[in-house]
């Protein structure tokens, strides 16, 4: 499980790994309570085990003790030993982690090979369509993807309508996003930030 990205700053980390150990690696190194004992019982895909107790290793190696970690009721994660606010994000072969000082914490990660361009008009509202959809590569559509999924995140409400209610304003040279969030409860500016890694594009708060 090489680490591939780690990234420390005052205000947040962000560590990226690459899954590549079988299943049988991550029950044997992890030590779970038995609330989680029980919570895995229930996972029933090879894979999302394999994720689930990935991340849960991989918070260990970062921060030298297990985590624990419950939800909230629309699946926010909330790290309860830990100060910092906590963000998961992972796909097939990449498991990453946001812990931030910002409540509002959300990072997603996206395989660069996958094809968003059918769902393009569910998720983008029409003045992003207009301005960026004619002149953004197809990775440039996974950051706008994965910008709106890490604000979703972040922002801990439910029933997001991802074309109207997010929106992305500019995406930056530097490796920044400018972006808006709008809902009946508040209205949020937030800059984000991006990378590429090995075929992924990872995509968090700051």
């Amino acid at each position: 499980m090489p680490l591939i990205y780690n990234e420390y700053q005052s205000n947040f980390r962000l560590a990226l790994w690459s899954l590549t150990e079988p299943l049988n690696y991550f029950e044997e190194k992890a030590h779970l309570s038995l609330h989680d004992r029980n919570t895995y019982a229930q996972i029933k895909n090879e894979a999302r085990k394999r994720e689930w107790l990935a991340v849960r290793v991989m918070l260990y190696e970062i921060l030298g003790f297990w985590p624990n970690i419950t939800y909230t009721e629309t699946g926010k994660p909330i790290l309860q030993n830990h100060s910092r606010h906590l963000s998961i994000s992972h796909s097939k072969s990449m498991v990453g982690i946001l812990l931030s000082t910002n409540p509002y914490a959300g990072l997603d990660i996206e395989n660069t090979n996958r094809s968003i361009d059918k769902v393009a008009k569910r998720f983008l509202g029409e003045k992003e369509l207009h301005h960026l959809s004619d002149t953004t590569s197809k990775i440039g559509r996974i950051i706008l993807w994965c910008a709106k999924e890490a604000i979703f995140k972040a922002v801990n409400e439910s029933n997001i309508r991802f074309s109207t209610q997010i929106y992305i304003e500019k995406v930056n040279n530097n490796g920044s996003i400018d972006a808006h969030f709008y809902s009946e409860k508040e209205n949020l500016n937030f800059t984000l930030h991006y990378i590429e890694k090995e075929e992924h594009i990872a995509v968090w708060t700051t």
